[in-house]
């Protein structure tokens, strides 16, 4: 019956996705049979609803792929193999968006798409409805909106990734993605606004009920007893341009087409999230997060195409004692042997997120255009760290990325070569500390389809 309901759910999401795909590809003749006598180029895909244009239908999506090199942790099984390394493809993103204006300042968003979709992935994928949800703008200074979305607080990114410095947004960020949401959504309600320089944003969310695990000694972990409602909120003071805030996402890079510095300070607060039994008494724990962060992007030669980005962030994760959460994004590993495993678990997962404190760091630079005169493709080299001390881990979690980017149309096409390298965590004696570090190295293509 479970095997049942769960098709029935991936095929009733599939047909809603074909529809909507209909929907743009019929739309999408009419607009383009209306506007063939414009000598414009390029328009997005857009139906509109009025004759002034005010209202209107709006279609958009992106695919993320990859192709990897992956050296796995001690002990990681891939199809019941024991395997050191292996090299794969898969599908990082794919989305298709709808955003509707179909009165003065309502905004409906509906978005579907796949994520992680790998060669283990042998069963008919799933085509999920992400977002469905409605904003009202009463001003500028205030914007309420419901539905189901990921709309987040806590940080910069912790909405999720656009336009992203490296190959993906600092994992950190993304430290309970799918614990309590799913896929970084959450049914939720909303206000935003700028209050002249101050960007602000609040959400309370009723989260799902997370991945669970009986109380043990010392070490919190999340309960299953009714999840209580998600509060998150982020202030940021922006001194030079402003930036939009009608969609949850912030750019990771401009590209120079801005200049903005933005400081923030967020948090995430949840009741009685997790527990860990002190003796023989169960003790539930609340979820305390809290960030400071800054971002700077800028032009250095706008029209030999420079520029330079910086951002910092530092955070203090309070889960209870000793939580840890090891985290393998898109990970190719389905198994693991139990003898020669290490603390970090099967495939390319490490401690990406727990109790203490933590400091992110990633910059980059565009070098000058190929070609002055068309002004399309150039270089972009950055590099990231993550460093945490983590209550439960005697030696500091770091890690480092290396990538380039080659922007063919900024950051609507564009490959991305990023090399990371991580700990490997062992028990030695009664102490958790690094005894070796691995590398993955991912060749990923960006498109935008807008």
């Amino acid at each position: 019956m479970a095997n049942k309901s769960v098709f029935y759910k991936k095929k009733v999401a599939l047909n809603l996705m074909v529809r909507l795909y209909l929907i743009w590809v019929i739309c999408s003749f009419f607009f383009n049979y209306a506007s063939a006598q414009d000598k414009k180029q390029n328009k997005p895909l857009v139906a509109y609803l009025n004759e002034d244009k005010s209202h209107f239908i709006k279609f958009s999506g992106y695919g993320q792929f990859w192709a990897r090199y992956t050296q796995l942790n001690p002990g990681s099984k891939v199809n019941e193999s024991l395997t050191k390394s292996t090299a794969d493809l898969s599908l990082r993103r794919l989305r298709m968006k709808m955003i509707i204006y179909p009165i003065d300042n309502l905004t409906l968003v509906f978005q579907g798409g796949t994520t992680n979709l790998t060669y283990l992935n042998d069963n008919e994928s799933a085509f999920d409805l992400l977002d469905a949800f409605g904003e009202y703008k009463f001003s500028g200074k205030l914007s309420l909106g419901a539905g189901r979305s990921n709309w987040k607080g806590l940080t910069r990114f912790a909405s999720g990734p656009t336009a992203t410095l490296l190959y993906d947004v600092p994992f950190l960020d993304l430290g309970n993605v799918n614990r309590t949401d799913l896929t970084l959504r959450n049914l939720n309600i909303f206000a935003k606004g700028q209050f002249g320089r101050l960007d602000y944003r609040v959400i309370l969310a009723k989260p799902y009920v997370p991945l669970t695990s009986k109380p043990v000694q010392n070490v919190s972990g999340f309960n299953n007893l009714s999840a209580k409602p998600n509060l998150s909120a982020y202030l940021k003071w922006q001194f030079f341009e402003k930036e939009s805030n009608a969609g949850p996402t912030s750019a990771g890079s401009y590209l120079g087409k801005k200049k903005v510095l933005a400081v923030g300070i967020g948090a995430e607060l949840q009741k009685d999230l997790l527990w860990h039994l002190a003796g023989t008494d169960t003790v539930l724990n609340d979820m305390k997060l809290y960030s400071a962060d800054v971002f700077f992007d800028a032009p250095i030669n706008l029209q030999k195409g420079t520029s330079f980005n910086i951002y910092a962030a530092v955070f203090h994760h309070d889960y209870g004692p000793g939580y840890i959460r090891n985290l393998g994004i898109n990970n190719i590993s389905d198994g693991l042997d139990a003898a020669t495993a290490s603390f970090n678990g099967a495939g390319n997962s490490y401690p990406v997120v727990g109790t203490g404190n933590s400091l992110i760091f990633q910059t980059g630079f565009t070098l000058p255009y190929f070609d002055q005169q068309e002004k399309k493709a150039r270089l972009m080299p950055a590099v990231a760290i993550q460093y945490s001390k983590f209550e439960r881990l005697s030696d500091p979690m770091f890690t480092y990325d290396l990538g380039l980017s080659l922007l063919l149309r900024d950051h609507a096409s564009k490959f991305v070569f990023n090399a990371q390298s991580r700990p490997i965590y062992r028990l030695q004696g009664t102490e958790l500390k690094v005894s070796e570090r691995k590398m993955m190295f991912v060749l990923m293509y960006h498109i935008n389809i807008d």
